[in-house]
């Protein structure tokens, strides 16, 4: 206690507050400090409560609780309360009082930030759903502040928000506790995420599976496939289904077919999708008809039908390398006869070779080795147009790539 002198009496001064006490947020299992600021406290001692629970934690310099996390230090005015790990149960008003007569006191208040967590009890597990049905995925997360659920698809894609009036919405993410989809289609099958965050780290997610089943559907690539006889041949057939179905190929006389050394039966899945192939190696005349890919799983069947047929095997045309063999010697010369570099002043352009070229095509002087015995058979009037000769067939390209030809001869020869 201080004495003051006031007008010839001796007054004295109680203790006071110089200021309130600063409210406190901290994020669970961080360190909490409450500051309680008194001025000439003398022999008076200060002392912290809990308020909620009316309990007594400190008095002046001694600890009282048996809370090992509690500690009070004293700094001059400051009469500090420490609370470390801080838990939830924690969060409150606490009071720094003075035992004067009449008491004084001052509240202050803890605030424990307490990051998300996600309440599995009332959040959606994996969901599986029929194709065309309405679905609804919920998220409930526990937090301080209350989180924010955020949902996305794992796989990066727009979620599918249903269609109104006529046009189909969708977004990369949705906000809310639940995600609600009117129709569902193939395309929204895969694994979803409600992400639960309220800015204290860390945030939190679950992964819920959505399963979205079908009956199988096929469509073949080539329903007509032509093969020779002795070669190999792959059949396809693409389909989708969910649940996965069972599968198998089966000829035109109801075998099914395996696995062996005269069949290659693969198939490539990517989600519901999947790719079947079948090799036939060494095709005979037994192995031209029909197969069919089959698809079947809870919801339905699905066939899809291949005619394999027999086409003459591929020969060799000696009729084109003959056109070359009698081409270039005759172009030689045409250029040889035309005059040599010496009788030039300037080179001819490429440009000029090319006219020069179509020109000699044109005047018919060039036949194809059927022709050379007879001196009225001539080229046709429109040398790069394709032909068909003896089974041969010349195309402009061809054509084309002779004078091609002529050009790299002519440098060698000029």
């Amino acid at each position: 206690m201080k004495l003051l002198l006031i007008s010839g009496w001796v007054v004295s001064a109680d203790p006071s507050f110089v200021e309130v006490i600063p409210n406190v947020t901290v994020a669970i299992g961080r360190d909490a400090v409450l500051q309680c600021t008194v001025e000439e406290i003398e022999n008076y001692k200060v002392a912290w409560i809990k308020m909620d629970t009316q309990t007594l934690l400190t008095i002046h310099k001694h600890v009282i609780t048996r809370d090992k996390r509690i500690r009070v230090t004293n700094n001059n005015l400051q009469w500090n309360l420490h609370i470390s790990k801080v838990d939830e149960k924690d969060k409150g008003f606490y009071m720094c009082q003075i035992n004067t007569e009449p008491m004084v006191s001052q509240l202050g208040h803890l605030d424990v930030m307490v990051p998300p967590a996600i309440i599995e009890s009332s959040t959606s597990s994996d969901t599986v759903i029929e194709e065309r049905s309405k679905v609804s995925l919920r998220c409930e997360a526990s937090g301080y502040p209350e989180p924010i659920i955020t949902w996305r698809r794992e796989d990066g894609k727009d979620i599918n928000l249903g269609s109104y009036g006529g046009r189909k919405y969708s977004a990369p993410r949705v906000e809310g506790e639940y995600l609600n989809i009117s129709q569902v289609s193939r395309e929204d099958m895969g694994a979803y995420l409600c992400i639960a965050a309220n800015g204290v780290l860390p945030s939190v997610s679950k992964r819920i599976l959505l399963q979205v089943n079908f009956r199988p559907k096929i469509r073949v690539p080539n329903q007509l496939v032509g093969a020779a006889a002795g070669s190999d041949v792959i059949l396809e057939c693409r389909l989708e289904a969910s649940p996965s179905p069972l599968t198998s190929w089966i000829r035109s006389d109801g075998i099914m077919l395996l696995n062996n050394r005269k069949y290659d039966i693969t198939e490539d899945k990517e989600g519901y999708k999947i790719y079947m192939k079948i090799k036939i190696f060494s095709l005979k005349e037994s192995d031209f008809g029909s197969y069919k890919c089959v698809a079947k799983n809870t919801l339905g069947e699905k066939e899809g039908f291949i005619r394999l047929y027999e086409i003459p095997p591929p020969t060799s045309n000696p009729k084109v390398t003959q056109h070359y063999e009698v081409y270039l010697p005759r172009l030689r010369e045409h250029l040889q006869n035309n005059g040599s570099s010496s009788q030039r002043k300037n080179p001819p352009s490429s440009n000029t070779l090319m006219d020069e070229s179509q020109e000699f095509l044109s005047d018919k002087k060039l036949r194809s080795s059927s022709e050379s015995d007879s001196e009225d058979e001539t080229m046709p009037s429109r040398p790069f147009q394709g032909r068909q000769e003896n089974g041969g067939f010349v195309t402009s390209g061809a054509n084309f790539l002779l004078v091609s030809l002529l050009i790299i001869l002519h440098q060698l020869l000029y």
